[in-house]
Formats: structure tokens, sequence, C-alpha cells
């Protein structure tokens, strides 16, 4: 059913027999996910635009945070800011994994 409402999305109803709370169910699916890959999209430009230094500091940020790093991520995400490069030395992913 899915499949034939994306198909067709302005007319679910007719095209796919689907009752209005199915049709309802998939595109509301579809404009979520729409949403958020327009945001995706917003924060990847805006990154693009802030300078190299501040894009490495945030991309560690995330690395610290998303894999568990050795050390104070968000304490070494302000070092990073004030001295333009991040703190290895502080923060680093724990190689004994």
């Amino acid at each position: 059913m899915s499949c034939c409402v994306k198909q067709h999305p302005l007319s679910p109803v007719d095209s796919c027999g689907a009752s209005e709370a199915e049709a309802l169910a998939v595109l509301t699916i579809l404009k979520t996910a729409y949403e958020a890959s327009r945001l995706a999209e917003d924060v990847e430009d805006g990154l693009a635009q802030l300078p190299e230094w501040k894009q490495v500091c945030i991309r560690n940020y995330v690395d610290c945070k998303n894999q568990g790093w050795k050390g104070g991520c968000y304490d070494c995400l302000r070092y990073c800011e004030g001295q333009h490069e991040w703190p290895f030395r502080a923060c680093s992913p724990d190689r004994r994994k």
C-alpha cells in the first residue's frame, strides 16, 4: 500500500484503494522524512560556511561524543574554539577498544 501511495501521492484513495487514514499515515511519514532531509541539508550548508578550523572542532566533538572518546568532549570543544585546534592529548579515541 505505501509504495502505491508514494507513486500516487495526489490521489492515493482513488489510485491505490487506500482509506483516507492509510493515505494520511503514509503521506505524514513521507512529509516527516522530507523535512528531516531538508534540515540535514541546511545543517550541512551552515557547517560549510564556517571556517575550516571550526568545522574540524565540530567534527571532532561529534566523533568524541558518538564514539566515546576518552576525555571531556565539551571541554575539548571549548579549547578548540579558543585555540583553533583539537586537543588530542586530552580528548582522543580510546585505543584499547
